[in-house]
């Protein structure tokens, strides 16, 4: 007999219960945190280390859980009982070529785990972040929505797997599964070592040490979304009426300006600030395959997705954030 979720809760109860956000000391789990405390919802971030990382959100909670231990995972949301999970845990891109065992464990088998636990435990709704990176190869411009996915990487593997793991789940047992197609982010705590940070990291060290060399061509332009945009877009999808959704997976879109319109930007602010450009044939290869324009007319049609940073914002933002000492995130 089929496992279905309880059809009935205690709206009390639900109301009263957090939000769970593995993978918690990553960027991304940081500013959505931030994003749904504005809300006045409850939030508790989990996550590998023993201690809460440095500059949590005020206000969130913090537990310490191995994701690849399913036991340890069953008594985490028992204790917690979260009325929805959102599940950002995973290795990065470099980090899963390095250690490719270990990233199937965690970014696949622990996101199958977590959501046989969510059906057992009544769960329902599941927020999951994928990226165009789970598309790969030679990509038209614009991308479509449902364009064939090849990814070239054991990342982008692992999220079409968990894409499909997450659209099984709810048409097969009903569980409200939602995932996010997420461009190449922008954010002062990004991870700086990724290639695909390379608009990061240009504010990061122009701002500290007025200097930056941009490993890409002038005119590469794949597409980009700042950090307070994703974390909106994330809150916005899981908060969203479930009648409203077409779909189980979305794209988004906020903005391509090249590299030489990046570099522009930045000496407008910071007019000393030396920047150059020397370009590495594997690093463009890799950044000029990734689509430049994403469609996402199902997000904007269905839950109303609207970026609100172009890139003069997005500058000046930033900025902001690195004068007020925010720091990159740790490597993950």
């Amino acid at each position: 007999m089929l496992r279905q979720l309880p059809r009935s809760h205690s709206h009390t109860r639900l109301m009263n219960s957090p939000y769970l956000i593995t993978g918690g000391a990553g960027n991304l789990a940081w500013y959505t945190a931030h994003t749904l405390l504005e809300l006045g919802k409850q939030v508790v971030l989990a996550d590998l280390p023993p201690q809460p990382p440095a500059g949590m959100p005020e206000g969130c909670r913090y537990r310490s859980c191995d994701l690849t231990r399913p036991d340890l995972l069953r008594a985490l949301l028992e204790q917690l009982r979260p009325q929805a999970v959102l599940h950002f845990a995973s290795l990065l891109s470099a980090r899963s070529e390095e250690l490719r065992s270990a990233a199937w464990r965690l970014n696949v088998d622990a996101a199958f785990d977590l959501l046989e636990l969510c059906l057992e435990r009544g769960i329902s709704r599941v927020l999951f972040p994928s990226s165009v990176a789970s598309y790969g190869g030679t990509l038209p411009r614009p991308l479509p929505e449902d364009f064939s996915q090849w990814p070239e990487s054991l990342y982008g593997v692992t999220k079409v797997a968990v894409e499909r793991l997450g659209a099984y789940y709810h048409a097969r047992y009903g569980l409200d599964f939602r995932c996010l197609r997420v461009p190449i982010v922008v954010s002062p705590r990004a991870n700086i070592g990724a290639a695909s940070a390379y608009v990061s990291r240009a504010f990061i060290e122009a701002a500290r040490t007025g200097r930056y060399t941009f490993r890409v061509r002038p005119e590469t332009a794949p597409a980009l979304i700042y950090v307070y945009d994703v974390a909106a877009a994330f809150v916005s999808l899981l908060e969203a009426p479930a009648g409203q959704l077409s779909r189980r997976v979305y794209n988004i879109h906020a903005l391509s300006p090249t590299a030489a319109d990046v570099a522009a930007c930045i000496r407008q602010r910071l007019p000393h600030a030396r920047l150059e450009f020397a370009p590495q044939p594997d690093v463009v290869r890799l950044l000029e395959g990734w689509p430049s324009r994403v469609v996402d007319a199902s997000a904007r049609r269905d839950w109303g997705w609207q970026p609100q940073f172009d890139l003069d914002r997005l500058a000046d933002h930033m900025l902001e954030e690195l004068a007020r000492g925010t720091g990159p995130a740790p490597s993950l």
